[in-house]
């Protein structure tokens, strides 16, 4: 029986699917038991330029402000591939239990089928390593050349499966599983997009942060992490989630003692439409994964204020139109300033041209990031447009937090020597994801590059170091900032130039 199946596998329709399935490990069953329903988003209509001018009637910053918000472009850019940061380097799982194996699922950053200028002889080499010569590199061959032993392996593991696994597993989620397993093995990053997960991306580019939908606190009598609600028919409950299991770890985070309520919300939270992989048992029982995607939309509005002449504005997520909110958010103070402090604290990213576009207004003609593929192939993004604020006194705030497109702003400002960033050191997320559509509905998300600061520094696992450190409860930090811009002043130091060695408050 089993060689009769073999020879009706071996028809050439089925056998090309099975050549290029041969080539993938067969992905988890749990991957298609736990992978969430995603709901179509909703996009809002695109507001025009035109539009946001005309609602602008404050008159503080007008000349400035106004000029600049009639010059942005109001056409949102089609998404041409994704970052996805990671979580936090620390923490990582390394104990191999055979109950632990939580992998990272990452935040999502977004670049843009906007060109970036690209002149190699005109920019600085990135700090990589060279390619590989020929005799080195990984030796392919056709598709059609593999070999007849790997694919009988392969058909004969289907073979077995759908006799002997204890349910019965249909064709199509066999063959997707393998698909999922191919890129998951590759790196955290990559991984395959179902019809309503390559949906769901139509998302990023609004760069709306989702959640879960649950509330977690440390319980010191059991010593871990608990789920203390769950919320009905969210993500979080529709992956079987309850009240009263244990949170073990986030991604490759393990959670102890040491977490505060704040680093636990913010691994749970990221990007809408990300993945979250949680270790969970219930009340201590054995541990399991469970993979959780982020659609609990949570609107994200830019915050305002100023303190002292000092304008203080919160970008929580790059978005398409960053740009015009945060022109708007300066217009609507309506109260001048001397200096501008741009809090990144907890931003996972989001559009990465959307960073680029707020490094425009303080900069002309800068590198924002350069980004290397597997050729080595050298591109260089740059501030455009004229800036309408290069002479105003500039901060960057971050936290452990800021990742992926808040990295490349801060580091970009502070490299440029346009801004003085306080905080602790960033996420250190700089990997680049590719989206590649199989098909109408279908597509892979696919590690295809790295990006590196305006100067070739490495961002990825390193993440941005602060001319200034704030320690301390991090509510104080914004009042450190600013005693600090009142001590800079009186000695008459230009805050464009950050200090050469780092400070520790």
């Amino acid at each position: 029986m089993v060689t009769q199946r073999l020879k009706t596998l071996s028809n050439p329709t089925f056998k090309r699917h099975v050549i290029v399935l041969a080539l993938w490990g067969i992905g988890s069953l749990s991957y298609a038991a736990n992978r969430p329903n995603v709901s179509a988003p909703v996009k809002p209509p695109v507001k025009s330029a035109a539009s946001v001018a005309a609602k602008t009637n404050k008159t503080a910053l007008t000349p400035a402000i106004t000029q600049a918000i009639a010059g942005v472009n109001p056409n949102a850019v089609p998404v041409s591939g994704v970052n996805a940061p990671d979580g936090i380097p620390d923490g990582a799982d390394n104990d191999n239990l055979t109950d632990d194996g939580a992998d990272d699922g990452g935040e999502v950053d977004i670049t843009s089928t906007t060109p970036m200028v690209t002149n190699p002889a005109n920019q600085p080499n990135l700090d990589t390593q060279p390619i590989a010569p020929a005799s080195e590199q990984i030796q392919q061959v056709a598709l059609g050349a593999v070999s007849p032993v790997t694919v009988e392996k392969f058909v004969k593991m289907i073979d077995i499966i759908r006799q002997n696994y204890v349910t019965n597993v249909d064709d199509e989620s066999l063959f997707a599983n393998a698909m999922a397993g191919t890129l998951a093995a590759l790196d955290p990053y990559s991984e395959y997009l179902d019809a309503n997960a390559f949906e769901n991306l139509r998302l990023f580019t609004e760069g709306d942060i989702g959640s879960i939908g649950v509330s977690v606190s440390f319980h010191a009598d059991v010593d871990s992490w608990v789920f203390d609600d769950v919320l009905p028919n969210s993500p979080a409950a529709k992956a079987g989630i309850q009240r009263g299991n244990y949170l073990h770890q986030i991604n490759d985070n393990k959670l102890d003692s040491t977490r505060t309520s704040q680093d636990v919300d913010q691994l749970l939270t990221g990007i809408a439409g990300t993945t979250a992989r949680l270790l969970v048992s219930d009340k201590g029982r054995r541990k399991h994964l469970v993979v959780v995607q982020r659609t609990l939309l949570q609107q994200q509005a830019m915050s305002t204020n100023i303190i002292n002449g000092v304008a203080v504005v919160q970008i929580p997520v790059f978005q398409n139109n960053t740009q015009q909110q945060f022109l708007m958010a300066l217009t609507n103070l309506n109260q001048p300033f001397s200096v501008l402090v741009l809090d990144l604290r907890n931003n996972p990213g989001g559009v990465l041209s959307a960073a680029n576009d707020i490094a425009s207004l303080f900069m002309n003609d800068k590198v924002v990031v350069q980004i290397k593929n597997r050729q080595g192939i050298q591109e260089v993004m740059r501030t455009h447009g004229k800036a309408q604020f290069a002479d105003l006194p500039l901060v960057v705030l971050q936290n452990r937090y800021s990742a992926s497109a808040a990295e490349v702003l801060a580091s970009a400002l502070q490299n440029n020597q346009r801004a003085k960033v306080y905080g602790e050191t960033s996420y250190g997320k700089g990997s680049i994801q590719s989206i590649v559509p199989i098909n109408d509905n279908e597509a892979v998300k696919l590690t295809v590059a790295h990006y590196y600061s305006s100067k070739g520094d490495k961002i990825d696992g390193v993440g941005v170091k602060p001319d200034v450190t704030l320690t301390g409860a991090e509510t104080s930090w914004l009042d450190k900032v600013l005693a600090d811009l009142q001590t800079t002043k009186r000695s008459n130091q230009f805050l464009l130039k950050p200090t050469p060695t780092p400070q520790s408050f």
